[in-house]
């Protein structure tokens, strides 16, 4: 695949998942599938497939588990030369996959995974992002603790100086972290970002933002506290997914992008069939970095591209989206090309 000139950078940690095969529960299971993955890597792979060069900034074990995560992210292409290795444990989550009315869970083993030990001086910054266009951050890695979090502003002030555009994922997961403990280090990172994926729970409750008058209507509010946040800030765009379920395996989903006009939506939710859900919002926040590449004064796009990308992500198996630019604009199409509004 011939690769585009821009180059995408990514910090965050790569995990073991283990799954029960066939439905099962964890107590039921006797046997596990093994597959990598965890957000910002998920994001890069899918931007790999997606035609773009990708490098991903990490900490791994130095033993076999570490080696066959690094080779999971190299067989999709993406650039592992500054990944930083030490420590022994990589991060493990286990995944109940979910079916009719049982829920999907997930089981987060990686308390002392490897990431969690990296130092400040481990990455060669300037190396990374003299050449960077585009960097990628969740929350998520915002709650592994001091060391990672000391890294990751790091970043996000070599992306200040070399004029790349940032991205960043909520993802706040309270399995993770209260809303107290991540409040200061979420609001700390909003003067970096360009672009935001977030709701009006995010911005209202862990950024502290309010209306001076609230709406009956819950969209209007969504709107209107968003549009908020970009004036005070150097935000452009905002985008999120909003999800009805019917069961485990039988959804809908629209998106939505913000910026300081109003917003743009998607027409009507699309209802789909799910195989696996892990990583739909990975891949959302993939289409839509790959369509706001492509265009980065056409929000519309992007939007279209993302909720495409996610719906599909649904349809496969594992934590990462391996679908190509041509598969999801196939799928657009099949839906309909108008199918945004202001």
């Amino acid at each position: 695949m011939k690769k585009n000139k821009e180059k995408i950078v990514a910090f965050g940690e790569i995990m073991l998942r283990l799954t029960p095969p066939d439905y099962t529960t964890i107590t039921q299971a006797r046997n596990f599938i093994a597959n990598y993955g965890g957000g910002e890597a998920n994001v890069l792979v899918s931007l790999s497939h997606f035609g773009h060069n990708c490098e991903f900034l990490t900490k791994v074990p130095d033993n076999q588990l570490g080696d066959s995560a690094i080779q999971h992210l190299q067989s999709h292409n993406v650039e592992t030369e500054h990944i930083a290795k030490g420590s022994s444990n990589l991060g493990m989550y286990f995944v109940e996959t979910g079916f009719g009315g049982r829920p999907s869970k997930v089981l987060y083993n990686r308390k002392h995974s490897a990431i969690t030990r990296i130092g400040i001086n481990e990455i060669k910054y300037d190396k990374v992002f003299k050449d960077a266009t585009w960097f990628h951050l969740s929350g998520i890695t915002l709650a592994l603790g001091s060391k990672v979090r000391d890294v990751a502003f790091k970043c996000l002030e070599y992306c200040k100086k070399y004029n790349v555009k940032v991205s960043f994922d909520f993802n706040y997961r309270s399995k993770l972290w209260t809303i107290e403990e991540a409040k200061p280090y979420f609001k700390k990172v909003i003067p970096y970002v360009d672009v935001l994926f977030a709701n009006y729970f995010d911005i209202h409750t862990i950024l502290d933002l309010s209306l001076d008058q609230l709406s009956d209507n819950q969209n209007d509010n969504k709107i209107e506290i968003s549009k908020k946040l970009i004036s005070q800030t150097k935000i452009k765009y905002i985008f999120g997914t909003e999800r009805i379920v019917h069961t485990a395996t039988d959804n809908e989903l629209s998106s939505y992008c913000i910026t300081k006009e109003g917003e743009y939506k998607t027409e009507g939710p699309i209802r789909f069939n799910i195989y696996d859900r892990i990583g739909a919002g990975d891949a959302f926040a993939s289409g839509v970095i790959h369509g706001l590449i492509t265009n980065y004064e056409d929000p519309q796009y992007a939007l279209k591209f993302g909720l495409a990308t996610s719906i599909l992500k649904h349809t496969l198996y594992g934590d990462v989206s391996t679908l190509s630019t041509k598969e999801v604009e196939e799928f657009i199409l099949s839906k309909g090309d108008a199918s945004v509004q202001r």
